[in-house]
């Protein structure tokens, strides 16, 4: 092979352009790269002298509130050793025996161990009882203590009146004449802790308070340690005074004006601080030598000039390795590129013989490039005419491929359609006979594949079908028929029927035996219950207008009887939702068993049942069939294996000439029930025109009552309780008055059971509640108001909330209210009851058990929550004078009371005799006529007034 010296001045040329050009690019970056170093660098000087005042300002602020955070916790630990030692028995012992010289000698190593330098106890009037020394003056401490905050932080913590959840108080003052007289000290100072605790009797009472201090020392310890771990400098300063430092000597502390980092020079000094606030407007510095400044600085800037050299250096390296990385590689590839060019040329010459499909690219060159491309251009006029033949024919070719190919998956489509639809089809031409039939035509009836053929006509195919019974409809008439065939197995096909345009017709055949079942099912449920499959409110509405009709026609009278189960709950509680499903189930059943064919059995919902029915021996004929149902009812069903008892109630309406509709009768017989369950159930009730009067009046009672809370109509007047020890009024009992602008007064027993009925209940105790509390806080002393709560106010859940919300706002002493509930509330044996009990109980409001004897189970009352009071019922004390078992209840209650230390109230006191009764049998509360009735909220103020000096007489 001949060397090509093409070749070798391409290589040449490429190697020295590509060299050249690397080398001034490197250059240049690294001139440029110096130059921006340099200019770097000055501006990281003057960024790292800001940075450097940043970073030492924020250590010094770490350290300020590292060291005030010490601070705090020597006063937390303080406080807490002041707790323990106010928790003390022996020491509230020593304080109220009114031995000073013990009490200083007890106090004493307890102060030194808790790192006070001084205490002073006060009783709840804030009166100084005894301090560390003997020789304190608390006489002076007596009148200086008003002057100070200490009076208000002491009175708030003896008010708590809590000792398992006993709070203090700290604060920082600064040391005056006020606050040493108060304290009872004779040191001096600047700034002084104050610290306060409860004091607390054997009983859980407070009596009193016990207050310690701590001056500020010059050298605290804790900030010299803290000095002696940093190496800081700390001190405390109020304004430009020294008050405490810890390390370096200094007797003046001058700040100078703050930078914009937050660093003060130390006048007259080579240091700097940083300050924080502290208590009572004073400051807490750390200072630190400005030489630690110009460190960070120097640093941090040699660490830029050492990198900046490393990097030119670096730089510069890296630029010569690859000038020779660069010329390596030029040579090596110059050497692949200009030996494939001589190997192409020889190709392409190659190719010029037999292959035409080649680019002719620059036939003017004079190189190996120019001969390949004169070459090619010889060959491609001699093979012209013979590749266009070729394409012509491939191309013709291609076309039919393509069409064979479509028809080939319409054919297949159509047939994958055809049987895989979910309907059977048939097609028929317009000669009448059968053109195509479909799989799932066979299959729905059941024909062989071989019945059928192209000369069967449209009646052939549906005989085989099993549809010779239905008329035959095809090509004329048969556009868009739809029919429904019923087969002999009682199957539904329904057949649709479309005219196709050349004459003949499609049908489609499709089994619908399912959804006409769930049509029938849909339909069923639409007008019966799901549970007892019995008639639900819409049918029976149907069956009322029925008889409604044969009344208007003359088939005599119609009749509703309702019934409501009374036990109900109590299954569904003690044995589960399906014991109670099935108890329904079996009601209904016996209620269908009982009815003759011309009565409708209907369930309207929950454990409602009604039944309606019609005759001319009505309504005589209701009554019987109301108590022979009732009578039926009663039988024991049996139920989750075992014999469940389940009464009812039941109301009665007969329709008359002015009913216009089965829904006034309807809710005329639900009238009769509502009766029946007010009367006390398990009856029969038949509706009388008295009842509806009720009705409206009840209705007119809820309406008037909304209106009444609204606009404050209802009044409250308040009965007093006198205690029988002392012969003085103790508190009030708030009792709600109704005062209508047109009826006058109304009963509480008439309005308040329709407010528990209707929900006006909350509205109505919430206005009770915040009412009396409100008359309580203008009533002198500690009298205690006490407020009834219905049970239907716990339902909602904030009762304890609407409670502390009243006491906040009325500022009433929670101590000073009275709750009045009945064991009902207890009984209930509700989670959620109990919690709001337990709230209210935390609050601090006092309970007690309203008409005690009454219930069910008053002394487990008594044993599941702690109550206070417990008053009893007023039916005792009206037979006290006439039955001993009363006079026996009266006694034991009284016992009762003693032995669980509860107080004991007797309502409706009338005469000397019963009042001297209860005194004899140890009762500590008594209210009544007797005494005084219920006392407009007006005339309270003038009737404490005037009994001042009651006596009761005994």
């Amino acid at each position: 092979m001949t060397h090509n010296p093409f070749s070798r001045s391409l290589r040449a040329r490429l190697v020295g352009a590509t060299l050249s050009t690397t080398a001034i690019a490197l250059a240049a970056l690294v001139f440029l790269v110096a130059l921006r170093s340099g200019q770097t660098l000055s501006e990281q000087a003057q960024e790292i002298s800001r940075w450097s005042e940043t970073q030492l300002s924020g250590r010094l602020l770490s350290d300020a509130k590292l060291a005030a955070a010490r601070l705090q916790m020597q006063r937390e630990d303080v406080e807490r050793r002041f707790a323990t030692i106010a928790k003390r028995w022996d020491v509230s012992t020593a304080v109220f025996s009114g031995n000073t010289v013990a009490a200083s000698e007890l106090m004493r190593p307890a102060l030194a161990l808790a790192d006070l330098d001084g205490v002073i106890a006060f009783d709840q009037n804030l009166r100084a009882l005894t301090a560390d020394r003997v020789e304190a003056d608390l006489l002076t401490a007596n009148t200086a203590i008003g002057r100070t905050p200490l009076a208000a932080a002491l009175r708030a913590i003896i008010a708590r009146n809590d000792r398992e959840r006993s709070t203090g108080f700290v604060m920082s003052l600064r040391w005056d004449a006020a606050v040493a007289g108060a304290l009872a000290a004779d040191e001096t100072g600047s700034f002084v802790d104050v610290f306060g605790q409860p004091l607390f009797d054997e009983f859980g009472e407070v009596i009193g308070g016990l207050v310690g201090y701590r001056m500020l020392r010059p050298r605290e310890e804790i900030l010299t340690a803290f000095n002696a771990l940093s190496g800081r400098d700390v001190f405390i300063l109020a304004g430009s005074r020294l008050l405490s430092s810890a390390g370096a000597e200094m007797p003046d502390a001058t700040l100078g004006v703050a930078s914009a980092a937050g660093l003060q020079a130390i006048v007259g000094t080579e240091k700097v601080a940083r300050c924080i606030p502290a208590a009572q407007d004073t400051r807490l510095c750390v200072a630190a030598p400005l030489q630690e400044l110009e460190q960070i600085k120097n640093k941090v800037v040699g660490i830029g000039e050492a990198s900046s050299r490393s990097l030119l250096t670096t730089l510069c390296v890296v630029a010569g390795l690859t000038l020779c990385l660069v010329a390596i590689v030029l040579l090596f590839l110059s050497s692949h590129i200009t030996r494939p060019l001589v190997r192409i040329t020889r190709t392409v010459a190659e190719v010029a013989r037999g292959n035409w499909h080649v680019a002719v690219p620059d036939v003017r060159r004079e190189d190996e490039v120019g001969d390949i491309a004169r070459a090619v251009v010889v060959l491609e006029h001699s093979l012209a005419e013979r590749d266009q033949l070729r394409d012509d024919v491939f191309a013709k070719n291609q076309i039919l491929t393509e069409r064979e190919a479509q028809l080939e998956e319409q054919n297949e489509r159509f047939d994958a359609a055809l049987n895989n639809m979910s309907q059977g089809l048939c097609m028929y031409g317009a000669n009448g006979h059968l053109k195509v039939s479909n799989e799932q035509f066979l299959h729905i009836y059941g024909i062989d594949t071989k019945a059928l053929g192209p000369t069967l006509t449209q009646s052939d195919v549906w005989s085989l079908a099993g549809l010779g019974h239905l008329p035959v409809r095809g090509r004329a008439g048969a556009q868009g028929r739809v029919t429904t065939a019923t087969l002999a197995d009682g199957r539904h096909i329904e057949i649709t029927v479309q005219a196709m345009a050349d004459g003949g017709w499609v049908e489609t055949h499709e089994d619908v035996t399912t959804s006409v079942i769930a049509q029938a099912r849909i339909t069923h449920l639409a007008t019966h219950d799901a549970l007892t499959g019995l008639p639900n409110r819409a049918l029976l509405t149907e069956r009322l207008a029925e008889a409604f009709s044969e009344y208007a026609g003359g088939g005599g009278a119609a009749a509703v009887i309702c019934i409501d189960l009374d036990d109900f709950k109590g299954v569904n509680d003690t044995l589960g939702h399906p014991a109670g499903d099935d108890l329904l189930r079996q009601v209904g059943a016996r209620l269908t068993a009982l009815s003759s064919p011309g009565k409708t059995v209907a369930r309207l919902g929950g454990d409602e049942f009604a039944i309606v029915l019609s005759g001319s021996d009505l309504p005589d004929g209701a009554m019987r069939f109301a108590e022979e149902a009732l009578a039926q009812l009663r039988r024991p069903f049996f139920i989750a294996d075992q014999f469940v008892s389940a009464d009812a109630s039941l109301g009665i309406a007969v329709s008359d000439e002015n009913d216009s509709d089965g829904e006034d009768l309807l809710r005329r017989a639900d009238l009769a029930l509502y009766v029946a369950k007010a009367d006390g159930g398990r009856r029969v009730r038949a509706f009388e025109p008295e009842m509806e009067e009720r009705q409206h009046h009840r209705r007119w009672i809820e309406r008037e009552l909304r209106i009444a809370i609204a606009n404050g109509q209802i009044e409250l007047h308040y009965q007093p309780l006198f205690e029988l020890a002392t012969n003085t009024v103790t508190g009030f009992e708030a009792l709600a008055r109704w005062r209508h602008p047109e009826r006058g007064m109304i009963s509480p027993g008439e309005f308040v059971p329709v407010a528990e009925a209707t929900g006006l209940i909350d509205a109505l105790g919430v206005y009770v509640l915040r009412t009396a509390c409100a008359a309580a806080m203008g009533w002198p002393g500690s009298l205690r108001v006490a407020v009834n709560i219905s049970p239907t106010q716990f339902r909602d859940g904030n009762i304890h909330r609407i409670v502390e919300e009243v006491l906040q706002e009325t500022r009433l002493p929670s101590q000073r209210l009275e709750l009045e509930i009945t064991e009902s509330v207890i009984l209930s044996q509700d989670q959620a009851t109990y919690q709001m009990l337990t709230e209210l109980r935390r609050l601090g409001v006092r309970f007690s058990m309203d008409d005690f004897g009454t219930g069910y189970s008053s002394l487990s009352s008594l044993n599941s929550f702690r109550f206070d009071k417990i008053k009893l019922d007023q039916s005792f004390v009206r037979n006290l004078m006439e039955r001993d078992e009363a006079a026996a209840i009266v006694h034991v209650v009284a016992e009762l009371g003693r032995s669980l230390k509860i107080t004991t109230t007797a309502e409706g006191v009338e005469t000397e005799e019963q009042l001297a009764r209860l005194r004899a049998s140890g009762f500590s509360e008594v209210q009544g006529y007797l005494l005084s009735r219920p006392i407009p909220a007006a005339e309270v103020a003038g009737f404490i007034l005037s009994q001042s000096n009651l006596s009761v007489a005994a």
